[in-house]
C-alpha cells in the first residue's frame, strides 16, 4: 500500500541527487562507467540532442577521456516549444484578372496544415507501475538543487521494480549524489531513475518489463531503506506523481 506524505522540512545535503550545472568549459570529460544517457541525465539534457550536438551515433558509445560538448545543446522540449510558437507566414496571391482602374485585389489563403516533422511517441508500453511498495516521504521540487523526484520508504530488502517496460542505459555508482543508480530508459521521450541501492540486480542492455526486479532497496546515511525514483522527459525532470497510478 502506498501513501503520500508532503509534511517533510529536512535538509538535505548538496551532494542529494539533483541535476548538475554545465561546467564553465563547455565540456564533460568521460570517465569510466559512465554513458552517454548517464551523462544526459547528469545534466538535465536530452540525449538525443547531446548525440547530435557530438554527432554520435546509436547506439552511443563512447570512451573514457573523450570530450563531450555540452554547451549549445538544444533540449527536445524548448526547441519544440519555440517551433510551436512561432508564426506561420500567409500565403499571399493576386488574381491573373484584375481590372488596371481599380486596386488590386489581394486573395490570403490560408495555411495548410503541415506534417508534423517529429512525431514522438510519448506513450509508454503497458502503462507505468509503482517502483516499490512503500510511502511517498520527499515530494518533486523543480527548484534550484531541490529534489528531482520523489523518495519513498519501503521495507528493509524490498525489490526495487521497473516502472514501466524499457531498456537499461546505466547501472553503477558514477553520478555524485545517486549512490548504486539505474537508469531505464522506456522510449525517445521518458526516462525513469532509481537511486541509492544496496544492490544493482541488472545491467546495462538488457530489456526489462514493467515489475521487472532491478536492485535491492538501500538508502543514504540514516534514510534507510529508502528509494529515490525519478522520471525524466526529453531529459528534464517532471514530478513521477504526475505519472504514476493515483493512490486512493
Amino acid at each position: 500500500m502506498l501513501h503520500y506524505s508532503a509534511k517533510n522540512n529536512r535538509t538535505y545535503a548538496s551532494n542529494n541527487a539533483s541535476v548538475s550545472s554545465i561546467p564553465s568549459s563547455g565540456f564533460h570529460r568521460v570517465q569510466s562507467g559512465e554513458t552517454l544517457f548517464s551523462i544526459a541525465f547528469r545534466y538535465g539534457l536530452d540525449y538525443r540532442e547531446l548525440a547530435k550536438s557530438n554527432r554520435i551515433d546509436p547506439p552511443y558509445t563512447i570512451y573514457p577521456k573523450q570530450k563531450i560538448r555540452l554547451n549549445g545543446v538544444q533540449n527536445t522540449a524548448s526547441s519544440a516549444t519555440n517551433s510551436s510558437t512561432s508564426s506561420i507566414p500567409l500565403i499571399v496571391s493576386t488574381p491573373k484578372n484584375t481590372t488596371p482602374k481599380s486596386d488590386p485585389v489581394v486573395a490570403i489563403k490560408a495555411p495548410e496544415k503541415l506534417p508534423k516533422s517529429d512525431t514522438k511517441d510519448e506513450k509508454i508500453s503497458g502503462g507505468w507501475s509503482w517502483p516499490v511498495d512503500g510511502k511517498v516521504s520527499r515530494g518533486f521540487s523543480n527548484a534550484g538543487v531541490s529534489s528531482k523526484g520523489i523518495d519513498i520508504k519501503a521495507e528493509k530488502g524490498a525489490l526495487v521494480k521497473a516502472a514501466a517496460d524499457g531498456t537499461v542505459v546505466y547501472a553503477g555508482s558514477g553520478l555524485i549524489g545517486y549512490g548504486n543508480l539505474v537508469i531505464v530508459k522506456h522510449n525517445d521521450v521518458y526516462l525513469s531513475a532509481y537511486a541509492y541501492n544496496e544492490r544493482i540486480l541488472v545491467k546495462e542492455k538488457q530489456n526489462v518489463r514493467a515489475g521487472d526486479s532491478l536492485a535491492v532497496i538501500g538508502g543514504k546515511g540514516e534514510d534507510r531503506p529508502l528509494l529515490h525514483f525519478e522520471v525524466r522527459r526529453d531529459g528534464q525532470p517532471i514530478d513521477p506523481l504526475d505519472v504514476l497510478p493515483k493512490i486512493n
